[in-house]
């Protein structure tokens, strides 16, 4: 089984962009406090697609805070100059809750 869950705070508005196909997708990092040091956080690349991208980038931007649910997917390519293999983690997001948003006024 391959399921993730994050919660973490963005640390950029996110990337939309558009395949060749026409199809939606966005690009974000999600800093992450560590369990045992929440001074310290691991930041992890995430992609999203369609109506998901969309809604991201509507309404969220720098330090809104997410609970992310998704997959993790790993892909490799080889440096040409010098021959080693590079690997890439990414989650891709399946589900996106967004929750607190520091841009906005509590009234």
């Amino acid at each position: 089984m391959n399921d993730i869950k994050l919660l973490g705070r963005l640390t950029q508005a996110p990337e939309l962009k558009e395949s060749v196909n026409g199809n939606q997708y966005a690009w974000f990092t999600v800093a992450v406090p560590r369990k045992n040091n929440r001074d310290e956080a691991d930041f992890i690349r995430c992609k999203a697609f369609g109506k998901l991208a969309g809604a991201l980038k509507q309404h969220c931007d720098k330090g809104r805070q997410l609970l992310l649910t998704g997959h993790l997917e790993v892909s490799a390519t080889t440096d040409q100059q010098t021959q080693q293999k590079r690997f890439f983690h990414t989650v891709i997001a399946h589900q996106v809750e967004f929750l607190h948003d520091p841009n906005r006024a509590i009234a």
